[in-house]
């Protein structure tokens, strides 16, 4: 088998039909006419889930780094909560994140960990995925993405994904988007009245008999803060898809840790130090089957200062390690492979607000830097050649003016210079480049009653360093497809173009007295020169990593929710296209158009929540030659919970209630098919 970078290739197809000014969306489905008028009309919401629409004082740290509330900030952004996560069961993050627009996850389901796709992009830090500001960087060749990460959202308080090269300012790579995990705290935790408390959380699935217990311990440390730890344990065994075989090696077991520390020693002072862990063994691997044991370590530490009352000051540094170790195990031989990578990471900024003349300045300067060490064993085979060992740092700095003219124009000017070295294997390879950003906020309707509704257009550029696998990868693949890798020291790095427009809008008290309304659209065309992709050439039987001289993304996303306190109701849906633009070819990681469409209800003063959410996937048949194209697909799932008191959550999910029988394009295995859950939770605090 091909490695998953060749998965997917297709000949050219006619030209695109033009749409709008961005370069062309194709000749358009039934299914995905009818999405574009869907999300067009009802245009997008700020919260993926409808449940928070309610929760318009959600706070973030967004596009631009600067801490604000949801909904004032601009562009492709979606947050889930932790409550969110509750609600739903999610069982993993691909539960998490895929109610979103324009996300998508690649999964190989005897394998746990995750990889994530914003916006047709992902692989070798395409997308940067953090938690507590620690980047995760792991990457294994093999039947699998090329770029992973391991996390279990019971640990999560909220998790916020940008979309784009516009989010430039968090550090090199993210020409596709930022998926940022935050953990949940003491502070967060504890209720107002609560100086200790400990919470159990059982979860039972039909589907594979899965077993959870989640136990959370917090206790406040007075006025300065808390501590909080949280041990999660999962055991999975194999389960059915929709026509009830079974999928086999997806049975894993889990044993996830975090502690984390808060202390607020006043002043506008706040520090956060955590420490999480994951310990997964599973089995998987073809023809050569593999015990697996992988333990993630991220180790964070943040600092933040708000100025107390100095307007020049609002100070964010951060420094973190993180390390993923995968030790395979030949059941057959007992031969003994090992995949290590460690990643070391600073980042600090600070934002000053001031006034010249008329003009209102909200003004960022920052920098960071990571390295990326790699170190892979196999004495026995040649998973160090496929993944070779080497070294990359990569850094930057950024500045950023957010200008606010009149009360109805906004202006944000920021550039960003990113500088990477990266050696191994006798070879190395660096580069720089300055990428700029520009941005404008039209809110026309200031002082009206839709002063909730702001326009935005954008240009960002990103820059993506090549990985250490891309230039180093050497060797000849085993049998039975036997062909060679050639390194490739002269990569150059990618570069993303983004040109955006959208809007967003924010709305209380429409129908009802205490009703609200949240949108958010976005259309965008994400052009990437010297894209690099995996190259194989059928004459000389090598396969390659090189520089595609032009790639075009595009698409158009949005997102409404509506919430009336005793029924809430949301929608949400994507549309992605991604070309070669050199060879006329589609690109191979592009999800199929989906809508997902949320409705609930609240009853007994608020204590009962039920609902329901549908997922509508269309075909994907937009692939590489020879790859597998993915057929339409309708997920139905239930949710329910009861709160009888602060002290006792009891919940019924139902996934996939109809027990369809799909698989998602970017996935290898058929989904679940229809699972029960049961959810108890007990909680002891005071």
């Amino acid at each position: 088998m091909l490695p998953a970078c060749q998965r997917r290739r297709m000949p050219p197809e006619a030209s695109p039909n033009p749409f709008f000014l961005f370069g062309g969306f194709m000749r358009f489905s039934t299914f995905t006419r009818t999405l574009l008028c869907g999300t067009v009309l009802i245009a997008a919401a700020t919260s993926a889930h409808a449940d928070e629409a309610t929760d318009l004082d959600i706070i973030t740290v967004t596009i631009d780094k600067v801490k604000k509330a949801l909904t004032d900030a601009v562009g492709g952004i979606s947050v889930t909560t932790r409550k969110d996560m509750e609600r739903d069961a999610s069982q993993s993050v691909s539960d998490v994140l895929a109610p979103m627009p324009g996300v998508a996850t690649d999964e190989n389901p005897n394998d746990p960990a995750t990889a994530v796709n914003v916006r047709g992009l992902q692989d070798f830090g395409r997308v940067a995925v953090t938690i507590d500001g620690a980047r995760q960087n792991f990457q294994r060749s093999g039947h699998n993405a090329n770029g992973m990460f391991y996390f279990e959202p019971e640990m999560m308080q909220q998790v916020t994904v940008t979309r784009g090269p516009i989010a430039n300012v968090y550090g090199s790579g993210a020409i596709g988007g930022v998926v940022s995990f935050d953990t949940i705290d003491a502070l967060s935790f504890l209720h107002a009245d609560e100086n200790a408390a400990i919470q159990q959380r059982f979860r039972y699935g039909t589907n594979g008999d899965s077993l959870l217990s989640s136990t959370i311990g917090a206790v406040r440390l007075g006025e300065y803060g808390g501590l909080l730890g949280n041990i999660i344990v999962r055991d999975n065994a194999s389960y059915k898809d929709g026509n009830g075989d079974r999928v086999f090696d997806t049975n894993r077991d889990i044993i996830a840790g975090l502690v984390k520390g808060t202390l607020t020693p006043g002043n506008g002072q706040r520090i956060d130090i955590s420490y999480l862990k994951n310990h997964d063994t599973f089995k998987n691997g073809s023809p050569t089957v593999y015990d697996n044991t992988v333990d993630a370590d991220t180790l964070a530490a943040k600092y933040h200062w708000d100025g107390n009352g100095n307007p020049y000051f609002d100070l964010t540094a951060s420094a973190y390690w993180t390390s993923t170790e995968q030790s395979q195990e030949a059941i057959a031989t007992g031969n003994v492979r090992d995949f290590n990578i460690d990643t070391y990471g600073t980042d600090v900024y600070n934002t000053s607000r001031f006034d010249t003349g008329w003009l209102k300045h909200t003004f960022t300067v920052g920098a960071d830097v990571f390295q990326d060490k790699v170190k892979v064993t196999d004495p026995a085979g040649t998973a160090d050649l496929f993944t070779p060992s080497g070294k990359r740092t990569v850094g930057g700095a950024f500045v950023q003016d957010q200008v606010d003219i009149t009360k109805w124009l906004e202006i944000t000017g920021a550039a960003r210079f990113d500088t990477y070295s990266l050696e191994g294997g006798g070879a190395d390879n660096s580069g720089s480049r300055l990428s700029p950003k520009a941005m404008a906020v039209l809110k026309p309707f200031e002082d009206t009653s839709l002063s909730g509704l702001k326009f935005y257009g954008s240009y960002a550029e990103g820059y993506r360093a090549p990985a250490i696998t891309e230039t180093l990868i050497n060797g000849t693949h085993p049998p039975p497809a036997v062909f060679t890798f050639l390194p490739n020291p002269d990569l150059k790095p990618e570069v993303g173009r983004n040109l955006e427009a959208g809007l967003t809008g924010a709305f209380s008290n429409l129908f009802t007295g205490d009703d609200t309304l949240t949108m958010r659209a976005a259309i965008y065309r994400n052009n990437v020169s010297d894209y690099i992709g995996g190259v194989y050439d059928p004459v000389l039987n090598q396969y390659q990593y090189q520089n595609i001289a032009k790639a075009r993304l595009y698409g158009i996303e949005g997102e409404v929710a509506y919430d009336a306190g005793f029924m809430f109701a949301s929608l949400a849906g994507s549309v992605v296209r991604g070309k070669d633009r050199t060879a006329g070819d589609w690109l191979d990681t592009v999800p199929a158009d989906k809508l997902v469409t949320t409705i609930g209800f609240r009853a007994f003063d608020q204590k009962a929540t039920f609902g329901a959410r549908w997922f509508a996937v269309a075909k994907q048949d937009r692939v590489p030659t020879g790859s597998p194209t993915s057929e339409a697909y309708n997920v139905v799932n239930l949710f329910s919970n009861y709160n009888y008191s602060d002290n006792l959550q009891l919940g019924f999910n139902v996934d996939n209630i109809f027990n369809e029988n799909y698989r998602a394009y970017l996935d290898s295995s058929n989904s679940p098919g229809r699972t029960f859950l049961f959810t108890l939770t007990t909680r002891l605090g005071g």
